[in-house]
């Protein structure tokens, strides 16, 4: 019995140090506007003068406001002097909410037109602006389909080669 009680304690001990270590970590997501410095929020104010409830998280080097609008989901990257760098506008799986009717229409006409699409987002650089649209269907690897405004198709790739898209990320065409 007394094993059994000492096994039990163990594993208990272990679980409650195992669901508090994500407590413990050097995450700086969600700040609120307040501890955030006021040239970022500024900045933003200037890029999206509309943008509510928004959230600053850290990305490296970056300051990220995310937020939600007319059911797209932000996120606008500043450099470290408050500088804009980046905006992703995340579509989800609605086509009809893409601006860009070029894009829709060059993917309804494409090869992966039959994929299921797992989600839609927009990405403007101070140097470029295009789309990325994941697809996936049954026994292939999901693939990450690169749209230019224009609609014109200019690389697709697996999604587990595909490049994390950061301000200073060259996509090739």
């Amino acid at each position: 019995m007394k094993k059994i009680k000492a096994i039990f304690a163990s594993a208990a001990a272990v679980a409650l140090i195992a669901f508090s270590l994500p407590a413990c970590s050097d995450d700086d997501d969600d700040k609120s506007v307040d501890q955030v410095p006021e040239a970022f929020v500024e900045a933003l104010k200037k890029v999206e003068p509309e943008a509510k409830n928004v959230k600053w998280e850290t990305a490296g080097s970056y300051r990220v406001a995310e937020f939600t609008k007319n059911m797209v989901g932000y996120d606008v990257w500043f450099d470290t002097e408050a500088a804009w760098a980046m905006t992703e506008k995340d579509f989800g799986k609605d086509f009809f909410l893409v601006p860009d009717n070029a894009v829709n229409e060059a993917f309804a006409k494409g090869e992966y037109s039959s994929w299921t699409v797992d989600d839609i987002v927009y990405f403007r650089q101070t140097t470029d602006e295009f789309y990325v649209i994941e697809v996936e269907t049954a026994g292939q690897p999901d693939m990450d389909l690169f749209y230019t405004t224009d609609g014109e198709i200019f690389k697709a790739i697996p999604s587990a080669s595909a490049p994390e898209i950061l301000p200073t990320t060259v996509v090739s065409r």
